[in-house]
């Protein structure tokens, strides 16, 4: 299972190859069609890539929008929710894709900082239930010296590590003798029916994944305050995203935007919420605090 599948053109395969190369330098496994063994069906291996592949980047180009091989496999990406677009010529795309966040590597040349780049790995790091197996692991601490072979350090740390367990045993079973009430989106047992609004407003942390103007940018808040039972006003202190009301409607248990003027996702599954917010241009994850 590939961390990235690349779609392209044939016509662009030494800007794939440079971009797989800059993946791979990254620590991320990449799959392009280079690498289909001799004797191998070439459709049927593309397809069984592509339907396991952690995130598909798609290279538009003048070439590539007119591939259908390279149209599919962006619908296909666009079904399973892995796809990362991103621009290497300046063209119009194809009408389904036009609404998605692509980053603009138009002028990239392998600069590692180049916010364009910057921006497509936040995207592809954005499938972040996909992509746990890619993110960087930290070393192992050292083993503090003076300590022969590291014993007397082995055995605090399996101390620390049981008094953990205790106190993680003692909460659960604290915690399974109180009652447990859950009250879908929208209700409650001593006041009858929360409004939408209230449900969401609140202030939200994280990051800005991508700016089609910009790099991203780690550590935004965004505040969410009721205007009415299903209106509220988003601010932020990242300048770009500018003040904007929006209305709610719920699906189950997942609130959205209505009217279209910004495209708006509350998961009130996730514990805590988690807000998906992309007013045009602009990509947020936030998580309520």
């Amino acid at each position: 299972m590939a961390d990235v599948f690349i779609s392209y053109a044939s016509e662009d395969r030494e800007r794939a190859q440079e971009l797989a190369s800059s993946f791979e330098a990254r620590g991320w496994t990449v799959w392009w069609d280079r690498k289909i063994i001799v004797g191998q069906s070439y459709d049927q291996v593309i397809e069984q890539e592509l339907e396991i592949a952690k995130s598909v980047v798609v290279l538009w180009s003048k070439d590539a929008i007119f591939s259908e091989w390279v149209k599919n496999e962006a619908a296909a990406g666009a079904e399973r929710g892995v796809l990362v677009p991103a621009l290497i010529d300046n063209v119009k795309l194809p009408l389904e894709f036009r609404r998605r966040q692509t980053a603009d590597l138009v002028n990239w040349g392998g600069d590692p900082t180049h916010p364009g780049y910057l921006a497509l790995c936040d995207g592809i790091m954005s499938q972040a239930d996909n992509f746990t197996s890619a993110l960087p692991r930290r070393p192992p601490p050292p083993v503090p010296s003076g300590f022969p072979h590291g014993r007397l350090w082995i055995l605090c740390t399996i101390a620390v590590i049981a008094g953990a367990l205790g106190i993680g045993v003692y909460w659960g079973l604290n915690r399974a003798t109180q009652p447990t009430i859950s009250h879908p989106v929208g209700t409650s047992a001593d006041k009858g029916t929360i409004e939408i609004a209230d449900s969401v407003a609140g202030t939200y942390y994280g990051d800005v994944i991508s700016d089609s103007q910009g790099s991203s940018q780690p550590d935004v808040t965004v505040t969410i305050a009721r205007v009415g039972n299903r209106r509220v006003r988003i601010t932020s202190d990242y300048e770009r995203l500018n003040a904007t009301e929006v209305d709610l409607t719920t699906t189950g248990n997942l609130i959205v935007g209505a009217d279209g003027a910004a495209t708006l996702s509350l998961d009130m599954d996730k514990n805590p919420p988690r807000l998906d917010y992309n007013p045009g241009g602009i990509a947020y994850v936030g998580l309520k605090q």
